[in-house]
């Protein structure tokens, strides 16, 4: 093992170097992992380290089997326990508190939580794991409450103790055996464990964390922020009271709902199904869909819809803990629909309602009111018959309701039962009789349960059943919109907050919440902004909580291969899964089949075969999520392998993702030189995304061992970081540090690259609003270095470089010279400068040449050239390089007046820019639009294309190099619009700054722009100034070799003298 201090290789049983005495790292227990000297817990799993954590595990590691899960923590304990048991023998204190554990332990387990273990005088408890559980919190709230009530009944002088607190741990797999205890680990447990102490006795405390989970449920008192000792921060606690319903009236009345969207067809048939209920029509409705599509919404909008006609609806829920609470929903359904009673109604009116109601149902259920009343819970003073089996009970109270709904249904009314798939046996009887009761009444049945759940009933002729589906893309979009809020800020989270639900409503706004916990994001809603906290991929607990459970209700193979598929991606290819899986190929077929029809995978054509992918976004990001990181690493090297085995031709292609699997493998420097690949693959079509890659390359070598190939991949990573930004707007200033850092590298291992990397620097100075002549002077001693080191290699490159410097300085016949130069060395030019540039050199030497032509005026030698560049297959040249030939088409076209010429090639920049989505293209696209519109004499359209183009590059702060031209541009198209005064205005701007760039071509045209303007105005105090200006645009002909502004000095010329 490797000390941190001196390097020293130790023995994986010391606890402290034997080079330098330093404190070795401690290892985790329960997931190996390395945690710094003096840690009390493992930053991985939470576990709790002691002394013997510092001995490294042997290098054979044990299986890894626990797995990531969102929880409920129940801990409850005796009161004064000590004092109960005191004077008595240790056989007589067990059976002194046996009988209050078992209470305990007894309800635990009726609300299908596990009892981890018993403590002496408590127990611990979890919901949600080893299985995942929908509801945790609301299961664990239930025994807390179900603990608390049991003791309140007791005689005796024992009371207790409950605290609950919810979070993540690691637990042991649903499918491990544990005879006697589950292995679980993490924060969650030792918080949870401090808050029995904070409740009085017969009373439940419970964190903020499980209110948010059942807020919907619970009835709570706040007891304010407490300390727990080894938390650092406060947290917020609750008293839980009880429990109150939770019908979707009552779930959805006083919330700040969204808009109701996406629903409109199911809408009008469950009110097209309520009016043909009068006339014999289909009288119990199903609708039908996965969790979180809606199903409760669409209720409570139907509900809500009817009472505004003053049509009665009576509903009831089923509960995740059906079976644990036999016949609740009739109970609910009972109480709050027909008797209108609760348990704390004073017990004589409430028999006195119920005496009522029985009464208008009929003479023979007057005798029923014991029944009724001992089944409503409320007290009665004549008990029920001891010779009346639960049986007959039953039978006699779904009479009762057969009756009531009947009686009812003289008039139209709606009843909603929601949630039919977690309804225990007796209540799906009373399901059954609310199906039969409905027919020939005007009372409409509306039911909703997700797709596993059936029953024999829904056979019948007067059923209808209503599928909900996801949202479509566009009402996903609208209703993450609607409640983020319009900020551009936020355009990143909106797309992945939409992406990530899958159009599911529920999983979007769970999504928005959980940003808002974690301060992703601040504000209210609607209105939200940008938080501190950048972890935009956090999982909500709910939506955890409902997918895992889906998850471990799977049979122990298609669970693993649903596991191993999630650590492939959301896409897998067949033959990936099956490398890894080292399944028979039948039963991977079998498996696969399984997932698919369970709804957790979906068949998808690729052109290898047959591929898969995850039937929604959040299951494989649950899937994968759980599974421990010493397990998910051995599967994404395993994955990284079979994808290099099965497509070695396509390994460009795959290169981001197998970056990816290495880098989750722990393999750095395998994910670096594909990190790499994958950035010089993508380099020429999405510079923002290579740009990325590189950032990913650097960040995985920092701190990494010196070596020739991982020196070369930190220089390449921070100069191509400053190359490609400048066609995404980066400034010279935020290039600096990257090309300072490569250069440093460079001058240690590899002096070649410096040429280049100041030839970077001068490009990107230039780009950002230098000056020209820098530019050139930065080439030149690039060029020098070359001759001096004998890197003959670069000087073609160079020399290219150098013409570009010199084209923007305005000095072309300098340009030309540096052209011929660059061409003449072209054949010299190695594989390693195109892939530098991301280019093909020659290239980008032959249309830079075009334009340096143009301006000369030597326009048949400009046209072979451009020519040259547009014959090529565009599939093989850059964009970046191939628009450099329609620009020079544009330029020639000025030259010319043609603008025929000027349209056709300035639309084919746009088009290179919109389909690059390329802020340096968008910059020459408006030039170009603004130039062919000025040709076309539509100045109208020409100035508002060329002056957005100027704000564009001014706020983008890209392609600055084509600002001045922009600016001259503009002057002389106001002075032939007839706006002489804006015209000198924006003309003297212009020179201004193309002097201060010694951009030399556009300030020689804005020169004689306001010489024009000056002259045309008639006013004598500007005759000298035109003079001057007349000659100063000679001496820069002169010195540019601009031919093409010769012309346009002489038209300049013939109006003045005509104008004299």
């Amino acid at each position: 093992m490797l000390c941190e201090r001196c390097g020293g290789d130790n023995p994986a049983t010391n606890r402290f170097c034997h080079g330098c005495g330093a404190a070795l790292p401690m290892a985790c227990h329960a997931c190996n992992h390395l945690s710094p000297p003096g840690s009390g817990f493992c930053g991985a799993c939470g576990a709790a380290l002691n002394a013997a954590s510092r001995l490294v595990a042997a290098p054979a590691p044990r299986p890894v089997r626990g797995e990531l899960k969102q929880v409920t923590v129940l801990f409850a304990d005796l009161v004064s326990s000590t004092e109960i048991v005191a004077g008595l023998t240790a056989e007589d204190a067990m059976q002194r508190l046996k009988p209050a554990l078992d209470a305990m332990c007894d309800a635990v387990e009726r609300f299908e939580g596990t009892v981890v273990r018993t403590l002496g005088d408590g127990i611990l408890a979890f919901f949600g794991a080893p299985r995942a559980q929908e509801g945790h919190a609301l299961l664990a709230c239930e025994a807390a409450l179900a603990i608390r009530d049991t003791f309140r009944l007791r005689d005796d002088v024992m009371s207790v103790r409950v605290g609950l607190h919810s979070g993540e741990i690691v637990a042991d797999a649903p499918l491990v055996d544990t005879v006697t205890e589950h292995g679980a680990y993490g924060l969650t447990i030792h918080l949870a464990s401090r808050l029995p102490a904070k409740a009085e006795p017969n009373e439940i405390c419970l964190t903020d964390e499980t209110y948010r989970l059942a807020r919907s449920f619970c009835e709570v008192g706040p007891l304010g922020r407490h300390r727990l000792r080894g938390v650092p921060e406060p947290i917020e606690l609750y008293l839980l009271k009880n429990l109150k319903p939770a019908v979707a009236s009552q779930q959805f009345r006083g919330v700040a709902l969204a808009t109701f969207r996406g629903r409109e067809r199911e809408m009008t048939l469950l009110q097209r199904t309520l009016a043909a209920v009068e006339t014999g029509g289909s009288c119990v409705t199903g609708i039908v869909g996965p969790p979180g599509t809606g199903k409760s919404r669409i209720c409570y909008e139907f509900a809500e819809w009817c009472r505004a006609r003053l049509i009665p609806v009576f509903e009831a829920r089923a509960q995740p803990y059906g079976a644990a609470t036999p016949l609740q929903p009739v109970l609910e359904f009972l109480r709050s629909t027909y008797f209108n009673v609760s348990p704390d109604d004073e017990p004589d009116l409430a028999v006195k309602q119920i005496a009522t109601r029985l009464a208008e149902l009929g003479s023979t259920f007057e005798a029923d009111l014991w029944l009724v009343c001992d089944f409503l819970g409320i007290r009665h003073g004549q008990g029920p018959p001891s010779w009346l089996s639960p049986r007959a009970r039953n039978v006699r109270l779904l009479d009762i309701v057969r009756h009531m709904v009947r009686q009812r249904g003289a008039s139209a009314s709606v009843i909603i039962i929601e949630d039919l798939h977690w309804l225990d046996q007796a209540s799906e009887e009373f399901v059954a009789t609310l199906v039969d009761a409905v027919i020939s009444t005007k009372t409409a049945l509306i039911v909703n349960f997700r797709p596993a759940y059936f029953a024999p009933w829904m056979r019948g002729p007067l059923y209808q059943q209503i599928e909900l589906a996801e949202l479509s893309p566009t009402d996903t979009d609208d209703l993450v919109d609607e409640l983020l809020g319009p900020r551009d800020e936020l355009l990143d989270v909106r797309r992945r907050v939409a992406e990530r639900s899958g159009g599911n409503p529920f999983f979007a706004e769970e999504l928005i919440r959980s940003l808002v916990e974690h301060l992703v994001i601040v504000g209210e809603q609607g209105g939200y902004r940008r938080g501190i906290s950048g972890a935009a991929d956090v999982l909500p607990p709910t939506v955890q909580a409902v997918i895992g459970a889906r998850i471990d209700r799977l049979a122990p193979g298609d669970r693993d291969l649903l596991h191993t598929a999630a650590i492939i991606g959301k896409e897998f290819q067949l033959a990936v899964l099956q490398s890894v899986a080292s399944l028979p190929a039948a039963e991977l077929e079998a498996t696969l089949a399984r997932l698919c029809s369970g709804e957790m995978l979906q068949v998808r054509s690729g052109k290898d075969g047959q591929d898969y992918s995850f039937r929604h976004p959040l299951i494989q990001e649950i899937a994968y999520s759980t599974q421990l990181r010493a397990r998910r690493g051995l599967l994404h090297a395993r994955v990284a392998r079979a994808i290099e085995q099965y497509y070695p031709e396509r390994l460009d292609e795959f290169a981001a993702l197998l970056a990816h699997h290495f880098e989750q493998a722990g393999e750095l420097d395998a994910a670096a030189e594909f990190a790499a690949r994958a950035a010089r693959w993508i380099g020429s079509t999405n510079p923002a995304e290579a740009i990325r890659h590189w950032h990913k390359v650097r960040a995985l070598k920092a701190g990494q061992e010196r070596s020739p190939a991982g020196d070369a991949l930190r220089i390449a990573a921070s100069s191509q970081i400053a190359w490609l930004g400048w066609r995404e707007g980066m400034t010279s200033e935020d290039a600096k540090p990257f090309i300072q850092e490569a250069l440093e590298w460079a001058h240690d291992i590899d002096d070649s690259m410096i040429p280049l990397l100041l030839f970077v620097e001068g490009r990107i100075a230039g780009a950002s609003g230098g000056q020209a002549d820098a530019y050139v002077d930065a080439v030149k001693e690039a060029l020098a270095l070359t001759e001096t080191r004998q890197l003959t290699s670069r000087a073609a490159t160079l020399n290219a470089s150098l013409s570009q410097a010199y084209g923007w300085a305005g000095l072309l016949r300098e340009a030309l010279a540096a052209s011929d130069a660059a061409l003449a060395g072209a054949p010299g030019i190695t594989d390693f400068e195109h892939q530098f540039l991301g280019y093909n050199v020659e290239h980008w030497i032959l249309s830079l040449r075009g334009r340096i032509l143009v301006r000369l005026g030597r326009f048949d030698e400009a046209r072979l050239c451009f020519d040259r560049i547009l014959a090529i297959d565009p599939t093989l040249i850059d964009p970046t390089v191939q628009f450099i030939a329609n620009l020079g088409y544009v330029d020639l076209a000025w030259c010319l007046d043609d603008s025929g010429m000027a349209s056709s090639h300035a639309w084919r920049v746009t088009e290179l820019a919109a389909r690059q989505s390329s802020p340096y293209l968008r910059a020459y696209s408006l030039a170009c639009i603004g130039t062919a519109q000025g040709i076309a004499q539509n100045y109208p359209a020409a100035i508002p294309s060329l002056t957005e183009g100027v704000e564009f590059v001014r706020s983008a702060r890209v392609a600055m190099e084509i600002e001045p031209e922009m600016l001259a541009s503009i002057a002389d198209y106001q002075l032939c619009s007839g706006a002489r005064a804006a015209a000198v205005d924006k003309a003297r701007e212009a020179i201004r700054v193309a002097q201060e760039r010694h951009a030399r071509l556009p300030e020689c045209r804005a020169t004689i722009t306001l010489a024009a303007a000056l002259a045309a105005g008639n006013e004598p105090e500007h005759l000298g100034e035109v003079a001057r200006l007349v000659e100063q645009a000679e001496r820069l002909i002169d010195l540019t070799g601009a031919a093409i502004y010769g012309r346009l000095l002489e038209q300049m010329r013939r109006r003045l003298s005509v104008g004299a």
